[in-house]
């Protein structure tokens, strides 16, 4: 008798656990998919100029440590929204710290973010980067006639100087059914 109840207490807790996991997959209603945002040469305001490596150079690029997803506002008078994309370069320092990001709204994928009716998408974006935290990335030195290894790494080098980067990010927000999606596109600059 004790061992049915037992069962019994076991398959409602595990109930209850599975209910929790549905609710919490329910309540997890992000999702962040990044792709390189390719920078176009014609962007306005895109004053950010590229490094350029000798052969016996390497780049190390930004690694994110922490990276929040930017949390859609919420708007009773909109149930809805359709895919809609909005852009940030995040400026990033020497050490790695995030110093600023600035609406990209030249580039072919960022239109939506000039419209004023997507600020508040712009402001969500601008919260959740100025959160983040990267490993700096780096220009790698190597000896003379000897190059990185794989691209990205720097060991071996004779020096590692930690350098300031902008990254180009596209964020694309979308209510559908009630349930919001945010998908980001990354690239460097």
């Amino acid at each position: 008798m004790h061992g049915g109840i037992g069962a019994v207490l076991a398959l409602v807790l595990s109930g209850c656990a599975g209910h929790a996991v549905v609710q919490e997959r329910e309540a997890s209603t992000y999702s962040v998919d990044r792709r390189l945002l390719v920078p176009e040469s014609d962007v306005a305001g895109g004053s950010v100029n590229a490094y350029t490596l000798a052969a016996s150079e390497g780049f190390r690029m930004p690694r994110p440590v922490q990276v929040p997803s930017p949390q859609l506002p919420q708007d009773p008078r909109q149930p809805s929204l359709p895919a809609t994309t909005v852009c940030v370069q995040v400026i990033l320092d020497a050490a790695g710290q995030v110093q600023r990001s600035e609406p990209l709204l030249g580039h072919s994928a960022c239109a939506a973010g000039a419209d004023p009716a997507n600020q508040r998408l712009l402001q969500a974006v601008q919260a959740a980067t100025a959160q983040w935290t990267f490993v700096p990335a780096a220009r790698c030195h190597f000896p003379a006639g000897v190059s990185p290894r794989a691209a990205d790494d720097c060991s071996g080098a004779t020096r590692i100087e930690e350098v300031p980067v902008t990254l180009a990010y596209a964020f694309t927000f979308e209510v559908i059914e009630g349930r919001t999606v945010v998908r980001s596109q990354t690239g460097v600059r």
